[in-house]
């Protein structure tokens, strides 16, 4: 579980900025969508199961999102997949020169298998310079390791806490300058910090929904993996109200594949060539005639945009609940009816359905989910570009708007900043 995503000099947060998915104590509105925490050092603290970020275009929304993808994956890649010399890809705030030359830092606190966590770096284009772990197995924080590079000896100062246990020598000296110390531990199996490792690779999960090309693959191989969730992505889908009442998916050997009679045998062979041992899937979506059960079977791209974003999104959405992930979508509302938007948030926030405590972070658009019938009011934030062209984070609350009041209403009004100001146009 989530509990706080920090970032600094990244894209374009220039300043430290803090996401929090702790729960007001004061807000006593919509129960359901809190997560409980029975934890050492948090026995009264409370988690939301969602937040929605809003704010205008190029306010930095979708750079919260790229500032979280950017940390999971660099934990997961530096060690394997970075050569030596190799540049990070982080990418500093650039409208101040002086912070184009400083590391970028990134820091996380989550709990995972009963435990909280707080782990984060900071690098630049070359090396880490920061890196460190503390954990709280009994409420009070056991700083796991540290390490810090010293510019006048060029070397890092390394220091393991009397609760460290495992290798050091050795995973020290094949951490290099551009890879973390965790991700070098996770590569050899360390039993202590493989666990931590795990977070981040299963249970941190991206979707990008501002891009035009969905992708299908997950929500595919969900349904071939789980018959449950086969049965529960057709059934989802057949409720809303799409025209579909049938989802067939196929997986055919290369020699069972059935081309069609007119294709000439130099392009199957062709095609074949390229698949190699492959496994092809065809999927089909069955559509009815004037309520007949008899019907044509429809492929994907004879689908509409709005119903191929929902498939892709259901089969992720669903491991997520069925894992108790973290989710954090980009655009959730793209091209999907904002009805079907509310009841995905309403199944993440449904205790009948959300039995892992699965989170959800979203940015959007829409202004017709900010409803303090779906939302508390902790659960929204908002981006905001200030004078410099830094992005600022904060949540509704440090407006302390009304149990009762209008949100998209005040919102829209510019009540609480974080929509464009536009100038008159320049027409004659």
């Amino acid at each position: 579980m989530l509990i706080e995503f920090a970032v600094t000099n990244y894209r374009s947060f220039r300043d430290r900025q803090v996401l929090s998915l702790v729960a007001s104590n004061r807000d006593k509105t919509l129960p359901d969508n809190l997560i409980e925490l029975d934890l050492p050092g948090l026995k009264n603290t409370k988690l939301v199961k969602s937040v929605a970020v809003y704010g205008a275009n190029a306010s930095g929304k979708s750079n919260l999102i790229k500032a979280m993808k950017f940390m999971r994956d660099f934990v997961e890649k530096s060690a394997s997949e970075l050569k030596p010399g190799e540049e990070t890809g982080v990418e500093p705030f650039r409208l101040d020169s002086q912070k184009e030359q400083e590391p970028s830092e990134f820091e996380v606190i989550f709990v995972h298998e009963g435990v909280r966590y707080q782990y984060g770096f900071a690098l630049d284009k070359k090396r880490v310079y920061e890196e460190w772990l503390i954990a709280y197995p009994q409420g009070q924080p056991q700083r796991w390791f540290e390490r810090r590079f010293d510019p006048d000896s060029g070397k890092y100062d390394w220091n393991f806490g009397s609760k460290y246990k495992g290798e050091r020598r050795s995973l020290k000296d094949r951490t290099r300058e551009n890879a973390l110390f965790l991700s070098v531990a996770a590569q050899f199996n360390h039993e202590q910090l493989s666990m931590v490792y795990q977070w981040f690779g299963v249970f941190l999960r991206f979707m990008d929904f501002s891009r035009s090309d969905p992708s299908f693959d997950g929500t595919i191989r969900m349904m071939l993996a789980h018959k449950s969730l086969y049965d529960l992505v057709g059934a989802m889908i057949t409720l809303a109200d799409l025209g579909i009442t049938e989802i067939q998916i196929q997986e055919f050997k290369p020699d069972e594949i059935p081309f069609p009679d007119a294709m000439p045998r130099d392009e199957r062979e062709k095609t074949l060539r390229s698949l190699g041992d492959k496994k092809v899937v065809d999927i089909r979506m069955k559509h009815c005639m004037n309520g007949e059960e008899k019907g044509i079977y429809f492929s994907l791209d004879e689908e509409s945009a709005g119903t191929l974003k929902y498939f892709s999104l259901l089969g992720p959405w669903l491991l997520t609940l069925k894992l108790g992930c973290t989710i954090c979508i980009d655009e959730i509302a793209a091209k999907i009816h904002p009805s079907l938007v509310r009841n995905l948030i309403r199944y993440m926030q449904s205790p009948k359905v959300n039995l892992e405590n699965a989170q959800l972070v979203l940015t959007t658009h829409d202004t017709t989910l900010l409803d303090v019938d779906l939302f508390r009011r902790d659960q929204i934030w908002f981006t905001e570009k200030n004078d410099e062209g830094a992005t600022v984070l904060y949540p509704l609350t440090d407006y302390k708007p009304r149990p009762d009041e209008a949100l998209q209403k005040g919102y829209l009004a510019g009540r609480y900043g974080a929509i464009p100001f536009l100038g008159d146009f320049p027409f004659k």
